[in-house]
């Protein structure tokens, strides 16, 4: 975010600030109306998600939402697969600095086993939601 919460003067000025985070936060969401009401989620929060959560929402999505909410959904999806690709490539130089028996070693594996599982839902959320929007 590159605006301060000060005006150019130095006075404290947090209308353009919230403005800039606020509109930021709208970007991280995505918004499903459907006829019985609508649901926004959080994309930051929700993905990766399981499977079965993301039957249900990927069916509302192809159902209800615009090609550019979709669209915008799957650049996010895959901006998450490759920060974990990278996380995982981290995690992994790390770990090769230290002895296999070591605290530190355990700690980096550990997170880059993790990485790894969240890179592959993310892998398997991309892969549901462009079989799903073929169908259509």
């Amino acid at each position: 975010m590159g605006i301060s919460k000060y005006n150019a003067e130095g006075y404290y000025d947090p209308t353009a600030y919230e403005g800039i985070r606020n509109a930021e936060a709208d970007a991280r969401k995505l918004k499903i109306k459907y006829p019985t009401g609508y649901m926004e989620l959080n994309l930051d929060y929700f993905f990766p998600c399981t499977l079965d959560k993301a039957r249900k929402v990927f069916s509302l999505i192809h159902r209800y939402s615009s090609e550019v909410d979709k669209d915008r959904l799957l650049a996010f999806l895959y901006g998450l697969e490759s920060r974990y690709g990278a996380q995982m490539q981290e995690y992994a130089d790390k770990a090769m600095y230290y002895p296999e028996k070591t605290e530190e070693y355990r700690e980096y594996t550990s997170r880059f086993k993790e990485a790894r599982r969240l890179r592959q839902r993310t892998a398997r959320n991309i892969e549901l939601f462009t079989a799903g929007r073929e169908l259509r």
